[in-house]
């Protein structure tokens, strides 16, 4: 499918769907718009067909979903990202780390495995604190510099949005904070496809 647009993606995978005998479908799409499980969803809970979503807008999460679908979306959660993030600081040797979060819904559950992993793990990390910012109550981001340039870790562990990812990365830019000798690892679950993080 060349187009995600709600007409275009409805026509084409119901021709899809009455042309051939299919028992599923799996679904990968490179876009953020939560339009797309919207639209997954409708089309398994009305033909009965289950949609398996794994990247992009198919696997935003929704709840609840269309009486009677079998849409499945398959992204990966909080707790496997900051797992593999562990490893690489566990192989970098790269112990001592800060954990930086917005008001994102999970923010929260989100420091809590930080510490569960943390404290189950022998390796000697140094949980450096963490700084919760509330980026709708600094729109011009001279709090979220302040709090950002309190943080004493060169290693960041960012819990946020996309859309939050760009203020944040442009307030820790200004600050000094996002150049060489910096390292941030950014969560979330929205974050991957094919368009890129601002450049800074």
């Amino acid at each position: 499918l060349n187009d995600t647009n709600p007409r275009s993606l409805i026509v084409r995978l119901c021709d899809v769907l009455s042309s051939l005998r299919i028992h599923g479908v799996v679904f990968e799409d490179d876009t953020r718009s939560e339009a797309v499980a919207q639209i997954l969803d409708f089309i398994s809970a009305q033909t009965s067909v289950p949609i398996i979503g794994v990247n992009g807008g198919s696997a935003i999460v929704l709840t609840p979903k269309e009486k009677g679908s079998t849409f499945l979306q398959l992204g990966s959660s909080t707790e496997q990202q900051l797992q593999v993030i562990f490893e690489v600081l566990e192989e970098y040797d790269w112990t001592a780390f800060a954990v930086v979060t917005t008001l994102l819904p999970g923010y929260e559950d989100f420091v809590d495995y930080v510490e569960v992993l943390t404290d189950s793990s022998f390796i000697g990390w140094e949980h450096r604190g963490v700084v919760t910012l509330n980026l709708t109550d600094d729109p011009e981001g001279a709090r979220t510099r302040r709090q950002l340039r309190e943080v004493t870790a060169q290693i960041r562990l960012l819990y946020c949005s996309r859309d939050e990812a760009e203020a944040v990365f442009r307030a820790a830019r200004d600050a000094g904070l996002a150049g060489p000798g910096y390292i941030w690892f950014v969560v979330g679950t929205n974050l991957g496809g094919s368009e890129q993080l601002p450049e800074h």
